[in-house]
């Protein structure tokens, strides 16, 4: 009797932006630096939440506060994103005479990063295939 094979989820986009430093210098205007973002996880939630309420008829008025804190969550991980990005692109010029990075491999993805004309960046994140691990029986971490 054979054992059933675990299913594989192919590679995908975790989340792609389009960004630009001199567009936001201060704290308070940080936002202003991403032109475009989108991810996975807010095009997959607006599905979601789009075939909810098609389906209520009614609002509880609980949802603002929920969504309110959701958009919160949301802005802090772009702005997580696009720090890590800028702060890997200048510690990488240090070891490489002033040249950006164009690409940094992880274990469970890779992240892209170019610079389309100066100051204007693109950043693209991709999750790798996630396979059971030889010798371990399990899934790898993150997948």
């Amino acid at each position: 009797m054979s054992t059933p094979v675990p299913p594989v989820i192919p590679a995908q986009v975790g989340f792609l932006a389009i960004y630009n430093p001199s567009l936001g210098t201060t704290d308070e205007t940080l936002d202003d630096q991403i032109v475009y973002y989108a991810s996975l996880a807010t095009l997959s939630g607006s599905r979601r939440k789009g075939n909810r309420n098609r389906h209520r008829g009614d609002h509880d008025g609980h949802g603002d506060e929920s969504a309110e804190a959701a958009s919160r969550n949301e802005r802090n991980e772009r702005l997580r994103q696009i720090g890590l990005a800028q702060a890997m692109v200048e510690f990488g010029r240090g070891f490489s005479q002033g040249r950006a990075v164009d690409a940094v491999e992880t274990e469970k993805g890779r992240v892209v990063l170019h610079e389309l004309e100066p100051g204007w960046w693109i950043l693209a994140v991709s999750f790798l295939l996630c396979q059971d691990v030889v010798g371990t029986g399990g899934w790898m971490a993150g997948c």
